[in-house]
């Protein structure tokens, strides 16, 4: 196979500047919002470069998954790749990612997922220059009863196999670790000191640049109508800038991943669903809390907490989600959903029985994202059915960070060998 290209041509005229400029903007949980520089809208269709008659390998959806799969696909040597964005890059859940990069996943398969995307996402600095927001905080998973606590002893022991440091710790061990937790009612805990916080878009930026540098074309304001099948065969992919003819497709599409499968006249089921997801940001408590401070996960309590800009990011997972884009197929890229403090109350009650102390605390914002889930709580990875040549990775039920380095790596090998390594 051919060796990588690396050319700035890979980037559009008004792209390549945006993404190698410093970053600067306001900041939401550790990552860049609309002023962000990287956030700014491509000025106008004369700016975008044209578009390609063909490619090898098209991949839609410019969020962090799209992103990590170009990047592997060029590592792995693949040329003629073009990643296609409706909108901006990252401009999704990505933009709204909380950050937390954990490995404590119910399956071994996704630990090593997770497991890679945090060595990924720390030397992605060294290797663009580009900050990601990496802090390795260690994570502590709370056990409330006996149950809990054996299935993070398995947990733990499933960790161990694959060379992932953990400890069970007990109460008084949590208390060290983290001084807000409130430890009355634990029976134990799992610590795992490899655990990490990222900023979400800045890892995005970083994919994408290093991706670029390596030759793949990368294209925003270019939205994916339908592909074109023949005979059982990925031979084009049609957007509303022209077509393109392609040997393989990529349905990196998140939320939308369901709708694009469905907009071909050979249609793929991507069985997913967009629901809203909450979390909560505090202004600086009194005592502020350190950066390093361990991410907090309350399985039996249904939520999580992290340490953001001297105060606390914390949501959760609600028994009765609120489904979205129940209507039809959402276009807008970025999604300002309204908060719901009705529906976020039982989540900010288990936050203040864990932590007492927030009682006292300012509320900065209730930040409302959505979020692609699937039936099983599994992620959707490798080749459709249906239809050779057509890929998907999507589905990520809110660990997209974790997975998308892991899982990029893996669907870039399967697409390359055969199988994922």
């Amino acid at each position: 196979m051919c060796s990588c290209v690396r050319s700035s041509r890979a980037l559009s005229p008004a792209l390549l500047p945006r993404l190698l400029r410093p970053q600067t903007g306001v900041m939401l949980a550790d990552r860049s919002l609309k002023t962000s520089s990287q956030c700014l809208a491509v000025g106008g269709d004369s700016a975008l470069s044209p578009l390609p008659s063909q490619a090898r390998v098209v991949i839609c959806g410019g969020g962090i998954v799209g992103t990590s799969v170009a990047y592997h696909l060029a590592k792995l040597g693949w040329t003629d790749v073009v990643l296609l964005e409706q909108g901006r890059l990252g401009a999704g859940t990505t933009r709204l990612c909380a950050g937390i990069v954990s490995m404590a996943k119910p399956i071994s398969i996704e630990c090593q997922m997770a497991n890679y995307s945090i060595s990924l996402y720390q030397q992605l600095e060294e290797e663009t220059g580009i900050k990601t927001g990496y802090v390795k905080t260690g994570s502590v998973c709370l056990a409330q009863n006996q149950d809990r606590f054996i299935s993070l002893k398995r947990l733990a022991s499933r960790l161990r196999v694959l060379g992932i440091n953990c400890n069970i710790i007990k109460p008084k061990e949590v208390a060290k670790l983290h001084p807000l937790v409130n430890i009355h009612d634990l029976v134990g805990a799992l610590h795992l000191p490899s655990d990490a916080v990222v900023s979400s878009p800045d890892v995005n930026h970083a994919l994408a640049v290093a991706a670029a540098g390596q030759g793949v074309q990368i294209l925003e304001r270019t939205s994916v109508q339908q592909v074109v099948v023949e005979k059982g065969h990925v031979m084009a992919v049609e957007t509303d800038r022209g077509s393109i003819e392609c040997e393989y497709f990529v349905n990196c599409a998140g939320q939308w991943a369901y709708e694009l499968g469905q907009a071909s006249e050979v249609k793929v089921s991507v069985p997913l669903h967009g629901c809203e997801h909450f979390y909560l940001l505090t202004k600086p408590l009194q005592e502020q809390l350190s950066p390093n401070a361990p991410v907090v996960i309350d399985m039996d309590g249904r939520l999580y907490a992290r340490p953001w800009q001297g105060g606390l990011l914390s949501g959760g997972f609600e028994k009765n989600p609120k489904p979205i884009f129940t209507e039809g197929r959402n276009q807008l890229e970025i999604q300002n959903m309204q908060e719901d403090w009705d529906h976020f109350e039982p989540m900010l009650s288990a936050l203040l029985r864990r932590m007492p102390s927030l009682e006292s605390a300012e509320i900065h914002q209730l930040v409302n994202c959505p979020e692609s889930f699937t039936p099983d709580m599994r992620c959707l990875m490798g080749e459709t059915p249906g239809v050779s040549g057509y890929y998907v990775l999507a589905g990520m039920n809110s660990s997209g960070l974790a997975f998308a380095g892991g899982a990029g790596k893996y669907l870039a090998e399967w697409m390359t060998y055969g199988y994922p390594t």
